[in-house]
C-alpha cells in the first residue's frame, strides 16, 4: 500500500461563487496549519466547489467513497432552491456511509428555510418577533384579504410596520417594508415563500450575534445597526454599522442557557454557526435568525478584555473539525 493510498481527503464543500470566500479561505488556511501534527499529517484539505463537482459527475451507484475522510459543509443556506436541494442529496449520502460531516443535513435543512428558525425558537421556548410564512408566486395572486385575516389572529394592528423576507437569504437582500393594512405589492422569492414579521427596533440600536461550536457558545458580539428609512438591513435583517467595528461581548448565563441547553440540543448535527438576536424596546429578548454558514468575527474591537489576549475563534474551529476527523477515523 502507498502513502497515496493513506491519504484521506477532508472536503470544504462550497458554492462556486463563494469559493474564494474568506469563510473558506481562512478555515482552509488554519486546517492547513495543524497538518503537521503526528495524526494529521495523511490529511488533504481541498476545497470543491459544489456545482464543478456535479457537473464532473457523481457515481452514486458505487460504494466508494473516494478515500473522504469528513465534508465540511460551508454550501450557503441561501442557496438557489436546486443546489439547496443538491447539497443535502450529497450531506444524505455521506451520512448513509458513515462520513462525518460538519453540519449536517438535519441542521442543513432546518437552517435553509427562515420560517423553520422561528418554529425551532418557539419549540426551544425562545421568544421571536411575530412571523407568518405564505406561499407567493407569479402563478396566482396572494389573497390579501387572507393574508389580512391571519394578521389580525397575531394581534398586529392598523398602522404596524412589517418585514417582508425571502425564505432563504443573508445581509437584508431582499427585504422590503410594508404598512398595515397592506396595499402594495408583496415581493416574490426565488422558492416562492415570503415571511411577513413585525418590525422590532432594537434596544439601543445593539444586535447581537452569538457563534457556537460542537453544541456549546464559543463566542459573540455586539454591534450597532443604523435605522435608515431608505435601506431595510437593519433590526430584524442584521445589517452592521458602517461606523463602527463590531465589539467583542460576553455572553451573559441566561443566553448561553437559551442556546445550550434549550436550541441546540435540537440540532446535533450543527456543528458550528451563529444565532442573532435583540432586545426589543420594551426589553424582550428576541432571537431571529440561525445560520450555519456564519464568517467567524473579523476586525473586533476588544478594548473592555472580554475575551483572552491570544484567543482565535478560527483556531479554536479548525481544531474543532481535526479532533472531529481524528476521533472518527480511529473508529474505522
Amino acid at each position: 500500500m502507498t502513502d497515496d493510498d493513506n491519504m484521506k481527503t477532508i472536503v470544504i464543500l462550497t458554492l462556486l461563487k463563494h469559493q474564494d470566500g474568506v469563510w473558506i479561505t481562512r478555515l482552509v488556511q488554519y486546517l492547513e496549519s495543524i497538518k503537521s501534527t503526528e495524526e494529521y499529517h495523511h490529511v488533504i484539505i481541498e476545497v470543491r466547489a459544489l456545482e464543478t463537482w456535479l457537473e464532473e459527475g457523481v457515481i452514486v451507484s458505487s460504494p466508494s467513497c473516494d478515500n473522504i475522510a469528513a465534508f465540511v459543509n460551508r454550501v450557503s443556506d441561501a442557496a438557489s432552491p436546486s443546489l439547496y436541494k443538491a447539497t443535502l442529496a450529497i450531506l444524505g449520502i455521506a451520512q448513509s456511509r458513515g462520513i462525518p460531516i460538519v453540519n449536517g443535513p438535519q441542521s442543513f435543512a432546518l437552517c435553509g428555510n427562515k420560517w423553520c428558525h422561528h418554529a425551532l425558537f418557539t419549540q426551544s421556548h425562545l421568544q421571536s418577533p411575530a412571523t407568518l410564512a405564505f406561499w407567493n408566486s407569479n402563478d396566482g395572486e396572494v389573497s390579501i384579504q387572507c393574508i389580512q385575516e391571519k394578521i389580525k389572529s397575531m394581534d398586529l394592528e392598523d398602522g404596524c410596520t412589517l418585514l417582508a423576507k425571502p425564505n432563504a437569504g443573508g445581509f437584508g437582500v431582499g427585504i422590503m417594508k410594508l404598512t398595515l393594512p397592506i396595499q402594495s405589492c408583496i415581493p416574490v422569492y426565488e422558492d416562492c415563500v415570503t415571511l411577513l414579521q413585525k418590525y422590532e427596533l432594537p434596544r439601543d440600536n445593539i444586535l447581537y450575534r452569538v457563534w457556537f461550536l460542537q453544541g456549546k457558545v464559543q463566542c459573540a458580539i455586539e454591534r450597532d445597526v443604523q435605522d435608515n428609512s431608505d435601506q431595510f438591513t437593519n433590526a430584524c435583517s442584521g445589517s452592521c454599522s458602517i461606523q463602527q467595528p463590531p465589539k467583542a461581548w460576553k455572553v451573559p448565563p441566561d443566553v448561553k442557557q437559551d442556546l445550550e441547553e434549550k436550541l441546540l440540543p435540537k440540532l446535533p448535527d450543527a456543528h458550528c454557526g451563529s444565532i442573532e438576536f435583540f432586545y426589543s424596546q420594551d426589553s424582550k429578548k428576541l432571537y431571529f435568525d440561525l445560520n450555519l454558514l456564519s464568517t467567524l468575527p473579523l476586525g473586533v474591537s476588544n478594548e473592555d478584555g472580554v475575551w483572552d489576549k491570544d484567543y482565535d475563534p478560527w483556531m479554536e474551529m479548525a481544531q474543532s473539525i481535526r479532533k472531529m476527523v481524528y476521533n472518527t477515523s480511529q473508529h474505522h
